[in-house]
């Protein structure tokens, strides 16, 4: 009888975190990529119930079909420190492909039609842009 050799491979098993969102793996940040991170500080009148009503404003803009990945939360209870800034309510984190979308994410009538909706809620927004260069 012939004995047969076999080379075997090291297999590499990758698995997926569970904190995963199936719907943006593989969407990694490619240069020319705009992160969009927006913080809104709400109204110290809106009721507990109502700032879980806001989320609305967020998954409303996920509708607009420019929009690469859609990510939204609210402050960390991270160690204070000078250069961290817990204050605000919300956080919203959009990625684009590139310039072009986020423009015409800006005057897209679902954007519009949503801050209209929902911007009796807050009192501040800040936003932050960014392109990835590497």
């Amino acid at each position: 009888m012939k004995r047969r050799n076999f080379l075997l491979a090291p297999m590499v098993l990758a698995a997926t975190p569970t904190w995963a969102n199936p719907a943006q793996l593989g969407n990694d940040l490619h240069p020319n990529t705009i992160v969009h991170v927006v913080n809104f500080w709400l109204k110290d009148d809106v009721s507990e119930k109502d700032k879980k009503n806001f989320v609305g404003f967020f998954e409303e803009l996920r509708k607009i079909d420019v929009i690469k990945t859609l990510s939204y939360g609210v402050p960390a209870p991270t160690n204070a420190r000078d250069v961290v800034d817990n204050s605000f309510d919300y956080t919203l984190i959009v990625t684009f492909k590139d310039l072009k979308d986020i423009t015409i994410y800006e005057t897209h009538p679902i954007h519009l039609k949503a801050i209209e909706k929902y911007k009796h809620f807050w009192t501040k927004v800040m936003v932050k842009d960014t392109t990835i260069i590497k």
